[in-house]
């Protein structure tokens, strides 16, 4: 099982080698496997939405990072609102601080599984109990189709913004997930666990609005 660590732009000094990594191994999945982006001389994936108002959840197991999730306020410049516009022809671009992009999602090769159980459903368990500890209503954003039929499995509700569109031979879709005990309880309970998956260290900033920073060990 993994934990989930929180980092944000004033605690990311305790993650140097941790972020290192998350930046490497998005630029193996987003550059080399997907091609989505051209490759970095660095081999480390970055792009515009890097910015203070990210925040990265890292999942690390055995001491190394398998999987990611990053989330923007969509109140905020996001992948959606400068990117994926023309995806959202049914409700609208979303700009609420309380409604949260995620993107750079990621597993690692030899964490991938078909099971409901695996790495990534831990990492969705831990990005809705973040939105729900931090006051959020929605997170998602543009995501490939087959997430879909998996948001179901965890009888999560998805709402898509538009119609799916295909990008490069994949079928894409922008949709929101609503945050709310009930889909916390669901995905814990397939994983069969009952316990947190987060793990905040340092300087800790409040998601929504007026993002005022605390301190935790």
């Amino acid at each position: 099982m993994i934990t989930v660590h929180v980092v944000n732009a004033q605690n990311k000094y305790l993650y140097e080698s941790e972020f290192d990594e998350f930046l490497r191994r998005r630029h193996d999945f987003f550059v080399d496997q997907k091609r989505w982006r051209p490759p970095s001389p660095d081999g480390r994936e970055l792009d515009q939405f890097d910015t203070d108002a990210a925040t990265y959840l890292l999942g690390i197991e055995e001491g190394r990072v398998v999987t990611s999730a990053r989330l923007i306020p969509t109140s905020e410049p996001h992948m959606v609102s400068e990117v994926f516009p023309h995806m959202c022809e049914k409700s609208g671009v979303p700009r609420r601080p309380d409604w949260a992009e995620w993107t750079r999602t990621f597993v690692v090769p030899d964490k991938r599984s078909i099971g409901l159980r695996g790495t990534l459903t831990q990492l969705c368990c831990a990005v809705m109990e973040y939105a729900l500890d931090e006051g959020l209503s929605a997170v998602g954003g543009v995501q490939e189709t087959y997430f879909m039929p998996h948001h179901g499995a965890l009888k999560w509700r998805a709402e898509p913004l538009g119609m799916a569109r295909e990008e490069n031979g994949e079928w894409y879709i922008v949709a929101y997930i609503e945050v709310n005990e009930a889909a916390l309880t669901s995905v814990r309970k397939v994983l069969g666990i009952e316990h947190s998956l987060l793990v905040r260290r340092g300087v800790q900033v409040a998601f929504v609005d007026d993002r005022r920073a605390f301190s935790d060990v």
